[in-house]
């Protein structure tokens, strides 16, 4: 009696020293990126989803609320920081490496699995980078791996009431990124060309589909009583920036985005799909293929996929832990030492948060979106320059006076600009920015009634000439500061102080956003 419950203690000890693994390495993700947090500016899309936040509504212009909400929690507990923009996705990606321990840990891997998955994620270039930015890809990385967490407790525990959680699970990724459709089409493919079909025929399934409609009606809601925007910036991007995606390059990024761990996820991958041995767990591979292929007839971006990528760190961690006995001490040192070469090697095409401009910047080097070649990859580029903007903004509406402050507007021409005055401009209650750029559209007045216009141009994509047109708008214009920043993407960007509108620009300014708002009507 007194063996077996030594027996039982020694199990329980293991258990615990499973998961404490666990959370040491959810805590080295989180503190890694606690101490680089200060390392950049916020990004363009930062400044989005604050204005976003500012303005809660059950749908924007390009996406689903929930990165706003997260936001406005951030903002809420501390304050309007860079620190608070980055904490969340920090702790999301710790959780992420939660709930890799935890799968690898119910599929019966140990300890070695447990750190070859959690470090294959901790160490990886590509999430290191989306953890540090507040858009909904980390958020969508969040869902897709609980998803996969969930499926694999539905296959190993046999319980179909799981079902409903997985279409709760569906239900919020969605009015995350609608991009979750990619992951939800793919399980749906793949459950019902596998040996688990008969659960189309459970009546958890029908609860499932209600569960995730009802969560997503409103969202639909907001975007059917706006004219579905959503279709109108799907449109845009497919013109502006995935018209430039290569098949070619899209399949090549697949290769390389996780390059630092790929003897290890291509292991997972093809066990998944050709050892009838774990035949029960194919399923986990065809939904990874069949993301894959959806995303390229999509013409979707190379990221688009990247959060696929941790489901095959959890099954080659196990498998390689499972099948490999003799060798396993040194063929898990190899892919350790592999995933810190391949970390090192990444600083030189990417490197964020870790890199600086100085040691980034190299002439030509880094494809765009818009499939030109720069001296900066372009995300970094976008971290610095909108303190600059915002900053010099609240500078000019505080020289105004008191006595003009409620005399004043002011004008963006895209959301990066207008986040940013209103993120550096909140402690001063600066006025709502003007700009005919996606949801900014929604806010901005109807009508110029106020003497005073502070206006901020880019010459990026567009030909305006602030110089020769702003004069004939307005009685008198001077220009009050120029951006001088060499990294950043919109270097050169001019702002002017504009007196005294004409009443032909306020006609034609209520004219035109009057143009504008109807689209959404």
């Amino acid at each position: 009696m007194e063996k077996r419950n030594l027996k039982i203690d020694r199990k329980k000890n293991k258990i615990t020293g499973e998961l404490q693994l666990i959370i040491l390495f959810a805590s080295l993700k989180l503190i890694l990126h606690l101490l680089v947090i200060s390392n950049f500016e916020l990004h363009r899309d930062d400044y989005l989803y604050y204005a976003q936040s500012e303005h809660l509504a059950w749908g924007y212009f390009s996406a689903p609320p929930t990165v706003a909400i997260i936001c406005k929690l951030a903002t809420l507990i501390f304050g309007n920081t860079v620190f608070a923009i980055r904490f969340f996705p920090a702790l999301i990606g710790a959780f992420c490496i939660v709930i890799i321990g935890l799968a690898i840990k119910e599929l019966g891997g140990k300890k070695i699995a447990i750190s070859l998955g959690s470090l294959s994620y901790l160490l990886s270039p590509s999430f290191l980078h989306t953890n540090y930015l507040l858009q909904p890809v980390c958020v969508e990385h969040f869902y897709w791996l609980l998803s996969t967490y969930l499926i694999l407790l539905l296959i190993k525990r046999n319980n179909p009431k799981i079902l409903i959680w997985i279409g709760i699970v569906f239900g919020f990724g969605f009015i995350n990124k609608y991009s979750m459709v990619f992951f939800v089409v793919a399980f749906a493919i793949s459950l019902l060309i596998s040996q688990y079909r008969k659960l189309y025929l459970s009546k958890y399934f029908l609860f499932a589909i209600v569960a995730g409609l009802i969560i997503i009606f409103p969202n639909l809601l907001w975007q059917y009583l706006h004219n579905w925007p959503v279709l109108m910036h799907m449109s845009e991007l497919h013109d502006t920036q995935l018209v430039n995606v290569k098949l070619s390059d899209y399949l090549f990024d697949q290769l390389l985005m996780n390059a630092h761990t790929i003897f290890l996820w291509i292991t997972g991958l093809l066990v998944l799909l050709f050892y009838k041995k774990e035949n029960q767990y194919r399923i986990f591979g065809l939904i990874c293929i069949f993301i894959v292929a959806l995303i390229a007839l999509g013409k979707g971006k190379s990221y688009y996929t990247l959060g696929l990528y941790p489901i095959l760190f959890i099954f080659g961690a196990y498998f390689t832990e499972k099948y490999i006995k003799k060798y396993l001490i040194y063929i898990s040192s190899f892919l350790v030492l592999f995933m810190f070469l391949g970390l090192y090697i990444s600083f030189s095409f990417d490197g964020i948060p870790l890199m600086t401009f100085e040691k980034a910047l190299k002439e030509k080097a880094y494809r765009w979106e818009d499939g030109d070649y720069h001296d900066l990859p372009q995300d970094m580029s976008d971290m610095t320059g909108w303190k600059d903007i915002g900053k010099t903004v609240n500078d000019i509406f505080l020289e105004l006076g008191t006595e003009n402050k409620n005399n004043c507007n002011i004008f963006c021409y895209h959301y990066g600009q207008a986040g940013a005055v209103m993120f550096y401009g909140k402690k001063n209650n600066i006025p709502q920015p003007i700009s005919f750029n996606g949801s900014f559209v929604f806010w901005s007045v109807d009508s110029l009634s106020k003497d005073y216009l502070i206006w901020v141009h880019s010459d990026l994509h567009n030909d305006f000439n602030p110089d020769s047109i702003l004069p004939k708008r307005f009685k008198k214009v001077t220009l009050k500061a120029t951006i001088d920043n060499r990294y950043f993407r919109e270097n050169g960007t001019k702002i002017y102080l504009c007196e005294y509108p004409t009443p032909e620009y306020k006609i034609y300014y209520a004219k035109l956003i009057k143009q504008y708002k109807n689209k959404y009507r």
